[in-house]
Order: C-alpha cells, then sequence, then structure tokens
C-alpha cells in the first residue's frame, strides 16, 4: 500500500496578514495616553488612481488634522488591498509617531524602506522619521545613525 505525505505551504500574504492582525490586537488593547500634537513634515503622498491611493489620501489628511485613530483605521484599510505600498507603511509610520508609539514608528519605517525599491526620496523621509523616534524613545546613538542614513539615501 502506497502512503502519500501531504506537505503544507503557508501563503505568505495569509501569514503576513495574521501577523499585522495580531500586532494591531495586541497594540490596540494597551491604554495609552494621547501625546501632545507635534507636527511631523513629511512630503504628501502621492495621488494615485487606486482604491489604496485614495485611502492614502484620506489617510494623509486625518494625520495633518491630528486625527490619528482614524488615520490608522483607513490605512488598514488600504494595508489589506495593498499589503507591498511602501508609501502606505510610511504613512502608518507617521501615524503610530503622532500615537507616542515610537517602536512601531520604528518597524513601520523599516518596513517602508525594505518595500520602496529605488524610492531615494522615500527612504530618506523613512530614516529621518526613525530618527525622530530613536531620539523620542531616548536612543541617541540610533537616532545619530538613522539621521547619518537619511543624509546619505540617495
Amino acid at each position: 500500500m502506497k502512503t502519500t505525505k501531504t506537505v503544507h505551504v503557508w501563503n505568505p500574504l495569509w501569514v503576513a496578514g495574521l501577523l499585522f492582525a495580531v500586532n494591531l490586537l495586541l497594540h490596540g488593547c494597551a491604554a495609552r495616553q494621547q501625546p501632545a500634537r507635534e507636527t511631523v513634515i513629511s512630503k504628501p503622498p502621492v495621488q494615485e488612481k487606486t482604491a489604496a491611493g485614495s485611502l492614502l489620501a484620506s489617510a494623509h489628511q486625518s494625520v495633518q488634522s491630528g486625527q490619528f485613530n482614524q488615520a490608522e483605521v483607513t490605512l488598514e484599510r488600504a494595508l489589506r488591498v495593498e499589503p507591498r505600498n511602501a508609501r502606505l507603511w510610511h504613512e502608518m509610520a507617521r501615524v503610530k509617531y503622532g500615537q507616542g508609539d515610537y517602536g512601531q514608528t520604528v518597524q513601520f519605517c523599516l518596513k517602508a524602506n525594505s518595500l520602496a525599491g529605488r524610492d531615494a526620496a522615500l527612504i530618506r523621509q523613512n530614516w529621518q522619521l526613525m530618527s525622530r523616534a530613536y531620539a523620542k524613545m531616548g536612543d541617541t546613538d540610533k537616532a545619530e545613525q538613522a539621521k547619518m542614513k537619511a543624509e546619505a539615501a540617495n
């Protein structure tokens, strides 16, 4: 009698989505005090003619008006549509910075950089934001390293 072994292959998008959902669930349960609003200067997102592009524009407007929770919800929807869009991850990093979640800010910037390809302007913005986040966390060495990487991004 012949037996067949079943090999299960995980779908990477499914796994990434599951990890993202668990991360949001865990961080959503933590009660945080809203820090004083700090202006984050960044180039406005490119107006794309896609569903994710219009969601990105909407989230950017929410960030500009200090409505970080609304921006987060909008970006979560956009990331379900286009999980490999580096600009969406950068905008989510800006939201996390505005919410005072500097550890997540760094993680989302790193994710954006991993997807940015040759978009030097976006990579530079990510390193600048990481530098500010590290400074807020009191890690001046990493803040300086991130600042140097921002300056080196061409």
